[in-house]
């Protein structure tokens, strides 16, 4: 930032150099939630799935 080293940016000019690295960061964060919350949904699913194939396995009592 040599070209703004005697200079003070303005508010609006702070907010948009800095907008998209704060949403791309955001963003990212919130993928990794929603990633990370449907773990156990894809778990319990495998697990139904697999008690579907062979029913007399253990742990499969409670679907019947």
């Amino acid at each position: 930032m040599s070209d703004h080293s005697n200079q003070q940016l303005t508010t609006r000019e702070m907010v948009r150099a800095h907008a998209y690295p704060v949403l791309a960061a955001v963003s990212t964060v919130a993928l990794v939630v929603i990633a990370a919350s449907l773990v156990p949904i894809a778990r319990q699913a495998d697990h139904m799935n697999r008690c579907l194939a062979v029913p007399a396995s253990p742990g499969c009592q409670r679907f019947r």
